[in-house]
């Protein structure tokens, strides 16, 4: 039976709290002095990498289950362009000969495969420019955590660039520790703004 597009909003929430949770209680134990920096970047690079891969995969269920329908917006409107027949086609359609969906950058890739398969590209033309820059940045954040290639890690340093950080902050997993307004980390800031994006797209 269709469920409407914002329980997977409350889903990613759910999960978003749930490794908040797992940070709150490592970070105690690290101010507690039982564990050392370089176990806590290990703890932030496997939170962050985490709560991208749920984004991307909250995107991707998005995307299919408005295509096929098992999906539907508060308005009861579907803004697909086209149905698909067999629905069990959609995916092999969507992949169009490819092992996998990419869905970053997001304006390249979700916002342009969006256009193609919905009206006005809905509900994926939500997000602001500045958004859609936040993502970019930090998807980079999350190649260089998870790639460690030059590539990745110049392409993260022209992120940080501008700013100013402490020596131990200049990497990908000292970056999300960083406290840019003095109270949250950016990994905290980080979350948020996924949260803000994903109840834009599923409302």
């Amino acid at each position: 039976m269709p469920k409407p597009i914002n329980k997977l909003a409350e889903e990613f929430i759910v999960k978003s709290n749930n490794l908040e949770s797992t940070r709150g209680k490592v970070e105690g134990i690290y101010l507690d002095g039982r564990l050392s920096v370089a176990d806590v970047e290990q703890v932030y690079t496997g939170l962050f990498l985490n709560i991208f891969t749920e984004f991307e995969a909250l995107i991707e269920d998005l995307f299919i289950g408005l295509l096929t329908g098992k999906l539907y917006t508060t308005s009861s409107e579907n803004p697909r362009k086209l149905k698909i027949v067999p629905v069990s086609s959609t995916l092999d359609v969507l992949l169009n000969g490819k092992n996998y969906l990419d869905w970053m950058p997001y304006k390249g890739k979700t916002k342009d495969r969006a256009n193609r398969f919905f009206i006005d590209g809905q509900p994926f033309n939500k997000l602001t420019d500045q958004q859609i820059k936040s993502l970019e940045d930090y998807h980079t954040v999350r190649n260089a955590l998870a790639h460690k290639s030059k590539s990745a890690r110049k392409k993260f340093e022209r992120i940080i660039q501008d700013l100013t950080l402490l020596p131990n902050e200049k990497t990908p997993a000292g970056y999300l520790m960083s406290k840019p307004q003095g109270t949250e980390t950016q990994y905290q800031i980080a979350v948020t703004e996924l949260e803000v994006m994903v109840k834009m797209l599923c409302s």
